[in-house]
């Protein structure tokens, strides 16, 4: 499990900008800026990340700026400083006071497969 002691974390940070594909194994955080596809299992966006990009993952916390369809297998929380444009597809959807978003959401009643 990528939160256990010892494991790895995957980090994009602030000031840096990647244009591309983007897979990631273990929990992953961007801090800067990302414009293509992200693939990953625990993804977290920052206060000060803009991403602009279709994201897929098993859970998602966003604190920054987010344009694009945004796919979570479990769940996706939109923290209060969250900016989101898109389609949102996760069978649990957390947003917190302040949260912005802009776009439609998909909910499926059972987890989504893999």
């Amino acid at each position: 499990m990528a939160n256990e002691p010892g494991g790895s974390e995957s980090r994009i940070g602030r000031g840096t900008r990647v244009v591309g594909k983007l897979t990631f194994g273990a929990t992953a955080r961007i801090e800067g800026e990302v414009e293509g596809e992200i693939t990953g299992e625990d993804l977290v966006l920052s206060e000060t990340a803009v991403v602009n990009a279709r994201i897929s993952a098993q859970s998602i916390t966003i604190a920054g700026t987010v344009n694009g369809d945004i796919t979570a297998r479990q769940r996706i929380e939109l923290l209060a400083t969250a900016r989101a444009r898109g389609t949102i597809k996760t069978p649990n959807l957390v947003l917190h006071e302040g949260a912005m978003f802009d776009g439609d959401c998909k909910m499926p009643r059972d987890r989504m497969a893999a």
